[in-house]
């Protein structure tokens, strides 16, 4: 069968050919069976012959002339249809005179008998195919709006996703622009090197996020390489105060995830993990592949939750909309659907907390934009820092 379900014209063709001949034959033993003088076997040759002209005559109408007066008003379309379908049972009419000359002239009543079912019969299938026709059409016709339907709500997701990447493009925190400058500036002095370097790292997280609003996927190692340079200039400024510890399993590395996915979960650890506590602490990055997922913790042992009575206490219901882990989930529920899933706990001891997100790994999902990976430095750390 082809796509659409209909069968080929050659097959077509033979079906019709048998049910025709099996409707004719019936309708001549049906007439012979009352005929007066027995039964002639001249009768169902006539109505197998008349059967195939008028069916073959409805098979091209409904595949010719039907999809041409669609459009037309419902009378005209009828009134065509009919005489298409009366056009038919001439034809067959004249074929069969023309074939059978001497034996309907000698039997004109019998002749008759069969013409007359057979056309009634040729009105009774051509309208039940013209509705199966229309049924049809109509169908496809709605099936094609629903696909519409489907690829401007495809689009409007993709949008979505553009549109969310360009807010984080342009969301970076001014807190930690103006905290960056100001540690630039105290560096200039005493440290012009380490000056310069807080600088260019600056200059390249701008780079990657303009990038990122246009480009696909990126791999992990990308992200954690744009992540170690935001950490970097945070430890800057906050010194040894702030540890960075990376457990990656290279496996991982390759896998491809959102860009711009990982820093506000990082920038999360930071602000409310680290920077309230005098002695600072440590912010841990850890990737693994589990099954057909992509699984990425961050954490921290910072302040904590608060309220949090155990370790893996689930505080998810603390991730509102608006917010960068909010704006996380968001981003995933828009690329993903359902099948990826951030969730917020609690750290052991009531120490810190862990963002994990789980992101399936074999595949790329339609809605990425697709000009590219963003180009970015080859930068990337392997172990603590």
């Amino acid at each position: 069968m082809k796509r659409d379900g209909t069968f080929p014209r050659p097959l077509q063709a033979i079906l019709w050919a048998g049910a025709n001949s099996a409707a004719g034959a019936t309708t001549g033993t049906v007439v012979g069976a009352f005929r007066e003088g027995g039964f002639e076997p001249t009768i169902i040759l006539i109505s197998v012959l008349f059967g195939n002209v008028v069916g073959f005559t409805v098979l091209l109408s409904s595949s010719v002339v039907f999809p041409r007066v669609r459009g037309l008003s419902p009378l005209l379309r009828a009134a065509l249809l009919i005489l298409t379908l009366i056009s038919g049972s001439v034809a067959g009419t004249a074929l069969v005179i023309f074939l059978f000359p001497l034996y309907v002239i000698r039997d004109l009543t019998q002749s008759l008998a069969v013409f007359g079912i057979n056309g009634v019969l040729a009105l009774i299938v051509g309208a039940i195919v013209y509705i199966y026709e229309d049924l049809r059409a109509r169908l496809a016709e709605s099936l094609r709006e629903i696909e519409e339907v489907r690829l401007v709500e495809a689009q409007l997701k993709e949008q979505a996703v553009r549109a969310e990447l360009s807010a984080l493009q342009a969301r970076i925190n001014p807190h930690f622009f103006f905290n960056t400058l100001n540690t630039i500036s105290s560096l200039l002095a005493d440290d012009p090197g380490r000056a310069d370097d807080v600088l260019q790292r600056l200059a390249g997280l701008f780079r990657y996020t303009f990038k990122a609003s246009d480009a696909g996927p990126v791999t992990l190692a990308e992200e954690l390489a744009f992540v170690d340079d935001y950490l970097e200039i945070e430890r800057a400024r906050f010194g040894d105060r702030l540890r960075v510890v990376h457990e990656i399993v290279p496996t991982a590395l390759a896998t491809r995830v959102p860009g711009l996915i990982l820093q506000p979960l990082v920038e999360n650890s930071v602000a409310h993990g680290i920077a309230p506590r005098i002695e600072g602490g440590s912010v841990r990055i850890a990737a693994r592949v589990e099954g057909a997922d992509l699984v990425v913790e961050v954490g921290d042992d910072g302040q904590g939750l608060k309220g949090a009575a155990r370790e893996g206490e689930d505080f998810s219901w603390l991730i509102r909309d608006g917010h960068g882990l909010g704006n996380v989930r968001r981003r995933l529920e828009a690329l993903y659907d359902r099948s990826a899933s951030i969730h917020l706990l609690a750290g052991p001891g009531g120490r810190g907390a862990s963002v994990f997100l789980r992101i399936p790994a074999g595949t790329t999902p339609a809605r990425f934009p697709r000009n590219g990976p963003p180009e970015t430095r080859a930068h990337m750390a392997s172990g603590g820092s």
